[in-house]
């Protein structure tokens, strides 16, 4: 069995939470190199037990000294672009945290180095592979509760710092590119494309509503899939309670992933409008045989000696950025924002 050199660029939270343990369980994979410059976080990493072969404080360095695989880019936002770019050419395949970056500009140029380097790139939208979510989909394509109408997705908790973050860097515009919109709803719009299609326009409200910060703690966002579906978006940093989850509303019934109780359902029958209805629950899923991390994690270190596209991948980053820069513009303007995937479009997100 090939035993790939990984490295890892950033090793605060979802490195520690999600990559790093994934490496360690595949039997394909060696931790070769990680790369991050906050000695501190550095020293959590080693406090876990997890044992690089070297580390270095600057990822440039890294990727001269070392002749990697596979490379997990788990830096902050703004960086994403520039060492994605510098990864491939390297030689490296890349799972790259979302969003894959901050402009659309920055993200055609990861596109065309994967494209010139021959290199394979994942992007790290872990809601996909989400046992819950999974069930779900498989549900609405059998067509058990019909055509949908209408699908609306909650992502929300108290924020990222303190309490998850190992630094408070998400709260730093000049970083982070932006707030809740960039960290939670992208997730959001992504499951909502792969649950419904193509979105075609984004009329969104983008705040900061209670934390003292420079960036946005929740997004309202309402989507149009074509003449026949709707979508809502809420998203936010400022809930300690409530609904987390995805709702899809179909002609014949709906189906309810719930995050919290960890249970998808379906409910189908009819409701009448003297109050009277006659319906049928089932239970999709529930529980978890594995977390979305590690099922993340398994499919990709899987995936590497197929020599196949890893999915979702650079095309499915773009999308999603697409509609999350759609957000901001909308939210600016005080308008619906029309998507032209073929558009070249450069603007930077923003958090107002």
């Amino acid at each position: 069995m090939k035993k790939y050199k990984i490295g890892v660029i950033g090793a605060g939270a979802i490195a520690q939470a999600c990559h790093i343990p994934g490496y360690v369980e595949a039997k394909n994979c060696e931790l070769t190199a990680v790369a991050e410059p906050d000695a501190k976080v550095l020293a959590g990493v080693r406090d876990r037990g997890w044992q690089f072969e070297r580390e270095y404080s600057d990822y440039k360095k890294m990727l001269e000294a070392e002749s990697l695989d596979v490379v997990s880019i788990c830096a902050p936002n703004k960086f994403h672009a520039e060492i994605a770019v510098d990864c491939l050419n390297a030689g490296c395949d890349l799972l790259l945290e979302k969003p894959i970056a901050l402009t659309l500009e920055e993200a055609k140029r990861i596109e065309e180095a994967a494209r010139l380097t021959k290199r394979r790139v994942m992007v790290g939208f872990s809601h996909r592979f989400n046992e819950l979510n999974r069930a779900a989909k498989d549900a609405l394509e059998c067509g058990k509760i019909g055509k949908p109408y209408m699908i609306r997705v909650r992502f929300a908790h108290s924020g990222p710092w303190p309490g998850w973050a190992k630094t408070d860097w998400f709260y730093n515009q000049k970083i982070s590119g932006g707030g809740a919109l960039l960290d939670m709803a992208v997730h959001a719009f992504d499951l909502c494309q792969w649950y419904q299609g193509p979105i075609q326009s984004v009329s969104a409200q983008v705040a900061t509503l209670r934390k003292d910060i420079p960036v946005d703690d929740n997004v309202i966002a309402l989507l149009e899939f074509g003449n026949e579906c709707l979508g809502y978006i809420d998203c936010g940093w400022t809930s300690p309670a409530g609904f987390v989850g995805v709702e899809i509303m179909a002609d014949n019934g709906c189906i309810t992933v719930d995050y919290g109780k960890s249970t998808a359902t379906m409910c189908c029958g009819s409701c009448a409008p003297d109050g009277s209805h006659e319906l049928v629950e089932a239970t999709l899923a529930e529980g978890y045989k594995r977390e979305p991390w590690e099922a993340e994690m398994d499919y990709f270190t899987g995936a590497l000696d197929s020599g196949q596209d890893f999915t979702p991948g650079v095309a499915e980053g773009i999308d999603t950025l697409r509609l999350v820069l759609a957000a901001y513009e909308s939210s600016r303007e005080g308008r619906s924002v029309a998507i032209d995937r073929e558009a070249q479009a450069s603007g930077a997100a923003s958090s107002h």
